[in-house]
């Protein structure tokens, strides 16, 4: 595991980005700068520009005008390969980045192109198969397994390189809830250790747990701040075709029918708490 001291910066200085010159552009003038160790996460409808700032950000894209660094490190010029250690990347669908016959196979394969010695790459993928509940799996055709543990095995594939940073491109989306309350729990747990944590979702419960929140609005950077921020700014969400965290909707009624509700709140067991004391008081 990284420490902070080791955690990685990214930064986009006026970063536009289009598929092809007939195309619209997918991302348009985006700054912004993530600093060691930090947790974002990345919202905003479909088509907004996401999953290209997610690949941007570790080198799998090339900028056409501005500039993405890595510690630094020029992803257009840089050493790309090594920017790529860094930072992994989790996609949305995990058959675009399971290459094994099996579990311990597909974990191995990037680890054996580093030439990592054997002894330590059999430590590291047992770890990670333990920290992902794959362990009873380690044998397994990737093939013959589900959706869900595909996704999970992607996750084990990146942390077994022990990157710097990790975007996690909706990455929950093929769990089970039960599962996805794990994976969600395993991004904390690595932002703890000092691992820098980008979650790109589409999900607006994700906001509630953000420390920062980028929203991406048809290709453009609309609003960069925390949760509490982006709750007095409602319209920011609706513009870019999302909703607001359940939490914040409830709130936002409370104000339209007329009652002096105090400052936002960001948990059912304060909001319950609060709305008891509130209806005490009438």
């Amino acid at each position: 595991m990284a420490t902070r001291s080791e955690a990685i910066s990214i930064v986009f200085d006026d970063v536009s980005y289009r598929y092809s010159v007939q195309d619209d552009w997918a991302l348009a003038h985006i700054r912004f700068s993530i600093a060691p160790g930090e947790r974002v996460t990345v919202v905003g409808g479909s088509g907004s520009g996401k999953s290209t700032l997610a690949k941007l950000a570790n080198g799998l894209l090339k900028p056409d005008t501005g500039c993405v660094t890595v510690c630094g490190e020029d992803t257009t010029c840089g050493d790309v390969r090594k920017i790529r250690q860094r930072i992994g990347i989790v996609f949305q669908n995990p058959d675009d980045q399971t290459v094994g016959g099996t579990v311990e196979e597909d974990i191995a394969f990037g680890l054996q192109n580093l030439q990592v010695p054997r002894d330590e790459i059999r430590r590291r993928i047992d770890r990670v198969l333990s920290l992902l509940r794959l362990t009873e799996l380690r044998s397994r055709p990737v093939h013959g397994l589900s959706g869900g543990q595909k996704q999970r095995l992607a996750v084990a594939g990146v942390l077994a390189m022990n990157p710097s940073a990790i975007v996690f491109d909706e990455s929950v989306s093929m769990l089970d809830p039960e599962n996805a309350t794990h994976l969600r729990s395993i991004m904390l747990d690595l932002h703890r250790s000092g691992i820098t944590i980008i979650h790109v979702t589409h999900d607006p419960e994700d906001l509630l747990k953000s420390e920062r929140i980028l929203v991406l609005n048809e290709g453009r950077l609309t609003f960069d701040g925390d949760w509490r921020a982006l709750a007095a700014c409602p319209g920011v969400l609706e513009e870019a075709n999302m909703l607001s965290p359940f939490l914040i909707r409830f709130q936002n009624e409370i104000r339209t029918n007329g009652f002096d509700w105090p400052v936002f709140i960001g948990s059912e067991k304060e909001l319950a708490r609060t709305i008891w004391e509130f209806t005490s008081k009438m």
